[in-house]
């Protein structure tokens, strides 16, 4: 744990913030660097700071849950924040299944999702079945009994996850707050320093994962029905590429016969629904659309990344033909890539309905231009300018393509342009200031 107990000055100054400190391990460690940083940014922002450590949570060490707690009353936090995102809040949990925030401390809880409709379903329903014969009910209520708790306050950086946990019933969609998904403080950083021209020096890349193998080894794919519908809903999307991957999967199971819909266990009220709708979005969709994509692409690009799946990068290399470079730290070299890239191309995580991940604001931030599909939640934030860097069929993709790489001044204005709104409204210190002071909803 770690007290913050300096005087500081500035817009947060005299409040008292607990957040959470992710393990150190879990996705190769960059959910702790990034909880790390913002922890560090709210401390220069002004505010007090008690670092929560949720792995000595999760393996229920007594001594320091017992000492923390203690701290944390002496302490007397005014809000927790949980970092850096919403699934850590729920993971902070004494032996007797009482939360520290919303049951202990009974504080006001700030909850930033992620993906949220995918990622916390798993948190809070898992561990998911792996076939639909292992499935369990009741997941819509458990869910909502998770969720929609007084003390947490929701904001989701995805207006498509807050309208479908509202069709759901999972939680009313006036109790969840929309934010632009922001850069944050590293990245920010970067965009103040002058790289060495040498250090990742491409006219087009691609920068993060794909799941060749996981996909192909999803347990339930034994299931032709199953596999059925995922081939037709991949082809669904290869030719509505801007429509979201949940619906395209919702319409498609709305569309069977109800008995089939219940003996496959494909209703939301079942735990199997859930992992099906993670593993086809997230391994199964996020792996064939960006290779659907990058293959189409016209001219050469340089492939970085895999760190979640090395072993496929022969895989890449020989069949897909891609020029695999390398994987990257995501705090000291990916920003070198943002940075000194004519262009990057991405396909936003499928698991985003309309909504973008940090890694397209990170790459603004940073002074680089990414491509990627088209989202409406970034074109109603930033207006006219999406349109430049937007994309909406693999054609209209290499025609931007070729169109930045033959105007270098275009292509400096438009990130700079970009740059400079993200830096000043859309980094983490900027949300920071809105949620806690500006529209503070955890004092209401």
């Amino acid at each position: 744990m770690k007290d913050d107990g300096r005087k500081m000055s500035g817009p947060l100054s005299g409040l008292r913030i607990v957040t959470t400190q992710p393990p150190h391990p879990w996705f190769g460690g960059i959910d702790y660097n990034f909880a790390v940083e913002m922890s560090e940014e709210l401390r220069a922002l002004g505010a007090s700071v008690f670092d929560l450590r949720v792995g000595s949570l999760i393996t229920q060490n007594e001594v320091y849950i017992r000492d923390a707690i203690q701290t944390l009353k002496s302490f007397r936090p005014d809000v927790a924040i949980s970092l850096p995102n919403a699934l850590y809040a729920l993971q902070c949990n004494t032996a007797k299944h009482e939360n520290i925030f919303k049951d202990i401390l009974q504080i006001p809880t700030i909850m930033l999702w992620d993906h949220g409709l995918l990622q916390l379903p798993q948190q809070i329903l898992g561990p998911l079945p792996a076939t639909p014969a292992e499935s369990a009910g009741g997941s819509i209520r458990r869910l909502k009994k998770a969720l929609d708790h007084p003390l947490y306050l929701h904001y989701s950086p995805d207006r498509g996850h807050i309208a479908e946990l509202d069709r759901l019933g999972v939680i009313d969609r006036n109790k969840v707050r929309f934010f632009l998904q922001p850069a944050y403080p590293n990245y920010v950083r970067y965009g103040y320093r002058t790289p060495s021209a040498s250090a990742f020096r491409t006219r087009m890349a691609f920068a993060g994962n794909v799941y060749v193998k996981g996909a192909q080894k999803l347990p339930f794919l034994n299931n032709p029905e199953l596999t059925a519908i995922q081939a037709r809903v991949l082809a669904a999307k290869k030719s509505r590429l801007t429509e979201c991957l949940w619906d395209l999967i919702v319409a498609e199971l709305n569309a069977l016969d109800p008995a089939t819909r219940k003996r496959l266990r494909l209703d939301p009220n079942f735990t199997f629904f859930w992992q099906f709708m993670h593993e086809e979005i997230e391994t199964v969709g996020n792996t064939d659309v960006r290779l659907g994509v990058l293959t189409g692409l016209k001219r050469d690009f340089d492939f970085y990344g895999n760190f979640v799946e090395p072993d496929s990068i022969a895989t890449l290399r020989d069949h897909y033909k891609m020029r695999f470079r390398k994987c990257l730290d995501y705090f000291t070299e990916l920003p070198l890539l943002f940075m000194n890239s004519d262009v990057i191309v991405d396909i936003v995580n499928l698991g985003y309905n309309t909504g973008i991940s940090p890694k397209i604001m990170g790459c603004f931030a940073c002074g680089g231009l990414v491509l990627f599909d088209y989202k409406e939640d970034f074109r109603q934030s930033m207006g006219d300018i999406g349109d430049q860097v937007m994309y909406r069929n693999i054609g209209h993709l290499n025609s931007l393509v070729e169109e930045y790489l033959a105007n270098p001044r275009k292509r400096r204005d438009v990130s700079r342009y970009l740059q400079q709104r993200v830096c000043a409204e859309f980094n983490f210190g900027a949300l920071a200031k809105r949620i806690l002071v500006e529209e503070p909803a955890w004092k209401k």
